[in-house]
């Protein structure tokens, strides 16, 4: 009887420790170090974490589910890039030569630029919804639990990752087509999108700070 009494008001609280393993995934998907090309934390292993955990907080909004697919769309690109061949000399791509300063690839198919450029565009249209739809579902459950400052930080979040990923986007075309400047973008956007990514990763961990524990409305 006092199990069961207690399975009842955790029921009654929000359980965010799925948001948790969501946090820590991300960080391992953001640490990118490689050795003769390869990953030495796969970020494989980081999306395995994030789609777990969004299995875990999904009944609490449809925004997670959501979230989830496209987590999956980026566990399977990430597998392409568990090891990418350093770019070497140039490449005769769709928009002309490219020199080695092209700052993608194909990941384990090589350097073939319009390759690389199908896997640049589906990664970041992805990782764009797959921020936007985790964003609404933390601004949701954070509205119900009556945080309205981190709600709103919510929207910031999102659209920051959104104009990161599209600047880098360009800067990456930019430099494929070989304009000039195109590799200072990449050098400015790319930084840019490391510092939307480590925000959103914190508001990951301050949403679940919020929210864990509280009454469910």
């Amino acid at each position: 009887m006092i199990k069961e009494a207690v399975q009842r008001e955790l029921a009654d609280r929000y359980d965010m420790s799925g948001l948790k393993l969501v946090f820590w995934g991300l960080i391992l998907t953001a640490i990118n170090i490689r050795i003769q090309g390869f990953d030495i934390v796969p970020d494989p292993i980081g999306y395995i974490m994030v789609i777990v955990g969004l299995g875990r907080i999904k009944a609490y909004g449809s925004h997670f589910e959501t979230t989830k697919k496209y987590a999956i769309i980026l566990l399977v690109l990430s597998l392409v890039n568990v090891y990418q061949a350093p770019a070497s000399g140039s490449v005769d791509g769709a928009f002309g030569e490219s020199s080695s300063s092209v700052l993608f690839s194909a990941g384990i198919f090589g350097a073939v630029p319009l390759l690389a450029m199908v896997f640049m565009l589906l990664g970041f249209a992805a990782s764009i919804f797959f921020a936007y739809y985790l964003c609404m579902g933390l601004k949701r459950l954070l509205v119900s639990v009556g945080d309205l400052t981190l709600a709103r930080i919510c929207d910031e979040r999102w659209k920051l990752i959104m104009a990161s990923e599209l600047g880098l986007m360009v800067s990456l075309l930019l430099t494929l087509m070989t304009v000039p400047f195109g590799v200072v973008m990449v050098m400015l956007f790319g930084a840019l999108a490391l510092i939307a990514m480590v925000l959103l990763i914190l508001l990951i961990h301050h949403s679940n700070t919020s929210i864990h524990g509280k009454e469910v409305s």
